[in-house]
């Protein structure tokens, strides 16, 4: 199954590469919010827990372009399942030394790629043949397995009106990811206030809290302030 999922998954992309060549139409946006996404997916984080990237279905590498334009310096690994996406963004982005591109399923064999955030951005918003919540966790166990600080991924959401679906198009419902996620950590963000018909999860590995003060870090210290309210 999972075979043919990437082979229709290379034809797809190389089929609208074609037709539109480098623009958001290729990778399946027919709106461009690439920026409020990539925006959305920093949200919550400490510049520390993403020093290195693993983006996983990075496509032209958009996310590399928008954090060097914040002055962002560093290392970040793109991977992807379409040669011809890879080499547009080699092209776009390779000059740096603190970039790379492979052609690669994470899922499929041993990763010995190791990034602080591994972040999926549009991977799951086809409907698969293996089964979505299957694909999903695969996925989810890779990059977790990829990333020593934090997961981010997105997904089309159930909040959606049955009339604007597409048939092809797979919409996740928040509750479920959750319980997805919660296998990993007890540190779970669900974020669904940055557009209207999508979300997105982010899990952080490290979940751990003092019982004195039951909060999980960056908050321990505030927390552990003195109240300032009188």
């Amino acid at each position: 199954m999972w075979e043919q999922d990437i082979a229709d998954t290379r034809e797809r992309y190389r089929a609208r590469y074609r037709e539109h060549g480098y623009s958001p139409v290729t990778l399946g946006w027919n709106k461009d919010c690439r920026a409020v996404r990539f925006e959305a997916a920093l949200e919550g984080l400490r510049e520390h827990e993403y020093t290195s990237i693993l983006d996983v279905g990075c496509g032209f590498a958009d996310l590399l372009g928008y954090l060097r334009n914040r002055g962002w310096k560093g290392q970040y690994t793109g991977v992807d399942l379409v040669p011809e996406l890879l080499q547009e963004a080699r092209e776009r982005y390779g000059c740096s030394t603190e970039a790379a591109f492979d052609c690669l399923d994470i899922s499929g064999q041993s990763c010995q790629i190791k990034a602080d955030m591994a972040v999926a951005l549009g991977i799951f918003n086809h409907k698969v043949r293996q089964g979505n919540l299957e694909f999903i966790g695969t996925m989810l166990e890779a990059m977790w397995n990829c990333s020593a600080r934090v997961v981010v991924c997105d997904f089309l959401s159930t909040s959606s009106e049955i009339g604007r679906r597409k048939d092809h198009l797979y919409y996740a419902d928040p509750r479920v990811i959750y319980e997805i996620a919660s296998r990993y950590s007890r540190r779970i963000m669900i974020h669904h206030s940055y557009m209207p018909f999508e979300f997105q999860v982010k899990i952080w590995h490290d979940d751990s809290y003092a019982v004195e003060v039951p909060v999980f870090p960056p908050y321990c210290d505030l927390a552990s302030r003195p109240n300032p309210v009188p």
